[in-house]
């Protein structure tokens, strides 16, 4: 079997995790989650060198979902807290695997409540200030939850690596806690850095090794007040067609007329980063490059990501030659505003575009 001295760290740590399980249980904080993540990784890999394959199994899935809550794709509940304690007296029923001399005490347990900030850790006023104005600026917010041990000088705790990243990466807010808490703290403590930033939570993802937490994703910077001239993006490579449309939209504002989908979309974004995004867009279904649905399909994604509330939409009319079923079906799934089939009369198009001002004014 294991050796007498195996068998006695085997049960420490089964100790070990049973505290820290019902630390996180009666109202912890998700940097619980991390140091429970700590021991239960040290019990997978001594079970499995003691040669316990069934536990060793058992403890890697659970691991896996550790994993997942302290990344923020999966969140701390009674039911994570139950497969813990299972997986405790699983690990405690094992013939000679611990030295447990008695059964444990009843367990009296008390459901986690949810911490008094938002944001996981407490702000001053100054920081909740400046955490407002990033928001207002569209700026996401993220919390970085780190397992730092103690011993470390005040220079050595603001300049690791992770302090430097989130400082190039965004606007840092607040670190908890504190180097002087910190300094006086335990021998293993989570440290959390919260941070804003225009970055999305998969490009940080992709630069920051940190369990990373999104608290709020980025949005686009709030819209001007609506003016009586509306924007409009005409997406189309036939030149009389485009001359046609940028003719009757300049009435009603400005027009930018590009002729491939590519370029059409990137036009979209630019205007999004200027906060003058395209009230109105016209897209032709055979461009050069690539087909009309994809772009408006992408129009409609970008929205929904960034959580851009319907009357705030760019109102899309496809104008094209395809009289084909299937092309206005699709058009219609991809909530299109409009379907006009070429050639159409100048009359026809007023009356739509008179309707939409009338509309998006109303609304905005």
């Amino acid at each position: 079997m294991s050796t007498a001295e195996e068998r006695a760290q085997f049960g420490d740590l089964i100790d070990q995790l049973e505290r820290e399980a019902m630390d996180l249980d009666g109202g912890g904080d998700s940097a619980g989650v991390h140091l429970l993540f700590r021991t239960l990784h040290n019990l997978k890999s001594l079970a499995a060198y003691m040669g316990l394959k069934d536990l060793t199994a058992s403890l890697h899935k659970l691991e896996d979902g550790l994993d997942a809550i302290r990344r923020g794709r999966e969140v701390w509940s009674a039911t994570w807290a139950d497969e813990v304690f299972a997986l405790i007296d699983k690990a405690r029923s094992i013939p000679g695997a611990g030295e447990v001399p008695a059964p444990p005490a009843p367990r009296e347990r008390v459901r986690a409540v949810a911490p008094a900030s938002p944001w996981g850790l407490p702000l001053t006023e100054a920081e909740a200030e400046t955490l407002a104005d990033a928001t207002l600026q569209g700026m996401g917010v993220y919390r970085i939850e780190k397992l730092f041990k103690s011993g470390l000088s005040r220079e050595a705790f603001l300049g690791l690596p992770v302090m430097e990243d989130v400082a190039e990466l965004g606007l840092p807010v607040a670190v908890h806690p504190t180097w002087e808490a910190y300094a006086q703290g335990p021998e293993e403590q989570v440290v959390k850095i919260l941070f804003a930033s225009h970055r999305t939570h998969q490009e940080l993802g992709r630069i920051l090794f940190d369990p990373l937490l999104e608290l709020q994703a980025p949005h686009p910077a709030p819209l001007p007040v609506p003016e009586e001239e509306l924007r409009c993006l005409v997406i189309e490579d036939d030149t009389p067609t485009g001359a046609v449309l940028s003719h009757i939209m300049k009435k009603h504002g400005s027009c930018m007329v590009v002729g491939t989908a590519r370029g059409g979309y990137a036009q979209f974004l630019k205007a999004w980063e200027r906060t003058e995004p395209y009230q109105i867009m016209f897209i032709d279904l055979g461009l050069p490059d690539v087909g009309g649905l994809a772009i408006l399909s992408a129009v409609r994604r970008f929205e929904s990501e960034h959580h851009i509330p319907r009357n705030r939409r760019c109102m899309v009319l496809v104008c094209t030659g395809s009289m084909e079923v299937e092309d206005i079906k699709a058009s219609l799934v991809l909530e299109a505003d409009g379907y006009l089939v070429k050639p159409v009369s100048l009359e026809a198009i007023e009356e739509k575009v008179a309707l939409i001002k009338e509309t998006w004014l109303a609304e905005n």
